[in-house]
């Protein structure tokens, strides 16, 4: 088998020397000749490659002479496109046989090629890494979409090398482009243009043979690394044996520090490769060369084709910039025109067992139009093939939620994974829940989640209420240092409950001044998978009792029970519950982290009756006088009981004037002056006057 293959690649190889195989060495000179003003300029660029290259060698990268230092290449991204012309023959070669040439480019650019182990001794520890990664394109130079590979028919595929052939060509210093065609007038296999000769940018391409491309179709393996060796050329190396197509005359050098002089080989007999200097292996497993055993770069043509790739000659330099990379499509993950999906469920990928759960796809690239919507397990899905839809879970569990976006160039699929929570008690009437219970039991649905000892836990007391005789303790005093208990509710549906309000009441004492007990609420619409915080006072604010503390058990009295509504605390989040039909709260206690911890008390959890006025007036005698006022006004109360009073003043725009104050008050008849320092010009400002969580709001005309 390897004795056919050998007579196999020699007859290729002896046709490929017949052809002449490259032909860029010609088309140089043939161009010269008619512009010899652009061949001067070119042979200063090579000589100042040349010299950069020897710089190269005695700092950066590992030769013969220097075995400490390793040239450290980047990584380039090269953006390709392929222009097959045809006349409907043979040579409209297939998508496969493209990509499979990409392949090898991908391979022998980044030394993956499994025949680096032939490698012969000499030239083992020199073989170069360029780094380069050819992506098909994606986008075309107007933005749409494409593959890469571009089909025209055109009586041009028997190419002669005329300028105007060149019809098809993208900018070159944003695509490599590559002219497949069926055949070349000048015999050749295939041939570029070296970047600087001075050429009209539609000819700095490569043009190649469909049958000297990848290794499948019309192309075979002995002539797959032809378009290695074009690109070698695109990206500045010549020849080994120097800037000609004759191999095997005379001895010559590419200019580049580690590649041995040579006169270079049509053949591949690696026992007879020391021609141009005795004891001297000459590289003709170079893909430079024309030897049909192709293996390798040196580190040298690695580093020469990285300084090239760096030039403004040509915008080489622009080729792997990330604008470019992006105009061309090729950074994108996987193929630009297909889309791109992104899913959105609802308010959190938890979500309550027979919930009717809203899910969106999101495609945000390249017009689809298909959807499919699948789960794995039990579920309903409303309308499988819209973008929006419901998911009605039957059962609780886990399970995977996916949605199959698709356009004309293909499909794209994302999944994630939800948890469905069974929503446990629900009540679907809101309602005032004052906790009595003459056997201490808590109410139907009412849950306590106890994170140390049974005795330390939220309960129904008899202690005190602020109205009836029960009300909701969490004794901290015994609670152990740092722990949390939960008081949990049933779900509520608030859906068709529409305007109701959320207000409970309170009783607290700090232990000491010191004393960081931590409360909040917390709402869940997932039927307690996540929870939201709705209401995170600071404890100081938090205290009804006079002063703040008790260093007793503090048990309160009437005038310590403080209303805190919560309907407007966050409207944001308010406004997300009242459309929710399984909505649970919690009050959440932690104890002090050195368990100086007091009790807290809670009562009259009202999910419905909103709070009025009358209330308000239960416990003071309230007025505000002059008003209108040119200056100064004043606000005069009567309270029967001991209260903590907060008051602001706000402009009509919401514009804090006179900033909150929080004062303590003892019962009897108490006044307060305001704007005595000019703070308040003429217009309309409201006072928001608050005694133990009752609100009032009063307009203030402030005039001329």
């Amino acid at each position: 088998m390897r004795f056919a293959y050998f007579l196999i690649a020699t007859v290729l190889t002896k046709m490929l020397v017949a052809q002449n195989f490259c032909y860029t060495s010609e088309m140089q000179d043939k161009w010269f000749a008619t512009h010899p003003d652009l061949k001067e300029k070119f042979e200063i660029l090579q000589n100042q490659a040349a010299r950069a290259d020897s710089e190269l060698y005695k700092t950066n990268y590992k030769t013969f002479g220097n075995q400490n230092k390793t040239f450290a290449a980047s990584n380039y991204t090269i953006p390709i496109v392929f222009h097959i012309l045809h006349l409907g023959g043979t040579e409209n070669i297939s998508d496969a046989q493209v990509e499979d040439a990409v392949d090898i480019l991908n391979r022998d650019f980044n030394k993956l090629n499994a025949d680096t182990t032939d490698v012969v001794s000499p030239f083992q520890a020199i073989m170069g890494n360029a780094k380069f990664e050819f992506r098909l394109a994606t986008k075309d130079p107007n933005g749409n979409c494409t593959n890469g590979i571009i089909r025209h028919y055109d009586f041009h595929s028997n190419w002669t090398g005329n300028f105007g052939e060149y019809a098809y060509t993208w900018n070159p210093s944003r695509y490599l482009n590559v002219y497949v065609v069926k055949s070349i007038s000048n015999g050749s296999a295939a041939y570029t243009y070296l970047p600087g000769s001075g050429v009209p940018t539609s000819a700095d391409v490569i043009v190649i043979l469909n049958t000297y491309l990848g290794s499948v179709g019309t192309g075979n393996i002995v002539n797959s690394r032809a378009l290695t060796h074009e690109i070698g050329h695109w990206f500045s190396l010549i020849h080994v044996w120097g800037l000609s197509n004759q191999p095997g005359l005379t001895c010559g050098d590419d200019g580049v520090a580690d590649t041995p002089i040579t006169k270079g080989f049509g053949g591949c007999n690696l026992n007879n490769a020391s021609v141009c200097n005795a004891g001297i292996v000459e590289n003709m497993q170079n893909y430079m060369d024309y030897a049909y055993c192709s293996r390798m770069f040196t580190i040298g043509q690695a580093a020469r084709m990285n300084l090239s790739i760096n030039n403004v000659i040509n915008g080489r330099n622009n080729l792997s910039t990330a604008v470019n990379l992006s105009l061309t499509g090729v950074s994108y993950p996987g193929n630009y025109c297909l889309p791109m999906v992104n899913i959105s469920v609802g308010q959190s990928t938890k979500a309550c067992r027979g919930a009717v759960i809203s899910v969106s796809s999101y495609s945000y690239n390249a017009n689809p139009n298909t959807y499919l919507w699948f789960v794995s397990g039990n579920a309903t899905i409303l309308n499988p093939t819209s973008p929006n839809t419901g998911i009605i879970f039957a059962n609780s569990g886990t399970y995977t939620l996916s949605c199959l976006v698709a356009n004309a160039n293909g499909s794209t699929t994302q999944s994630l994974v939800m948890t469905i929570i069974d929503s446990g008690t629900k009540i679907s009437s809101l309602n005032r829940e004052s906790f009595e219970n003459t056997n201490f039991q808590l109410p139907a649905g009412w849950t306590v989640i106890n994170s140390t000892t049974p005795d330390e836990k939220w309960e129904v007391s008899d202690w005190t209420a602020s109205n009836g005789l029960y009300s909701m303790l969490i004794a901290g005093e015994n609670m152990s240092p740092n722990s949390v208990e939960i008081l949990e509710s049933p779900s509520y549906d608030f859906k068709s409950n529409l305007g109701a309000h959320f207000t409970f009441k309170y009783a607290y004492a700090k232990h000491g001044v010191n004393s960081a007990d931590v409360f909040k609420v917390q709402v869940s619409m997932d039927c307690g998978g996540s929870w939201n915080d709705l209401f995170v006072p600071n404890m100081n604010d938090l205290a009804s009792a006079s002063g703040g503390t008790d260093l007793n058990l503090f048990v309160p009295k009437s005038s310590q029970w403080v209303l805190k509504d919560l309907t407007d605390m966050d409207s944001e989040l308010i406004s997300r519950f009242q459309n929710e039909n399984n909505v649970r709260f919690r009050f959440y206690f932690k104890e002090d982290i050195n368990g100086y911890g007091n009790r807290f008390y809670l009562d009259e959890v009202n999910f419905n009756e909103p709070v009025g006025i009358n209330e308000f007036t239960k416990s003071i005698d309230f007025n505000l006088f002059p008003n209108p006022t040119k200056s100064d006004f004043i606000i005069k109360f009567i309270l029967s009981d001991e209260a903590r009073i907060k008051y602001s003043v706000a402009s009509i725009s919401g514009l804090l004037v006179i900033k909150d104050e929080l004062r303590s008050f003892v019962p009897g008849i108490h006044q307060i002056s305001f704007n005595q320092n000019k703070l308040l010009k003429p217009g309309i400002y409201f006072l928001n006057f608050e005694v133990n969580g009752f609100k009032i709001i009063k307009k203030i005309v402030v005039s001329e």
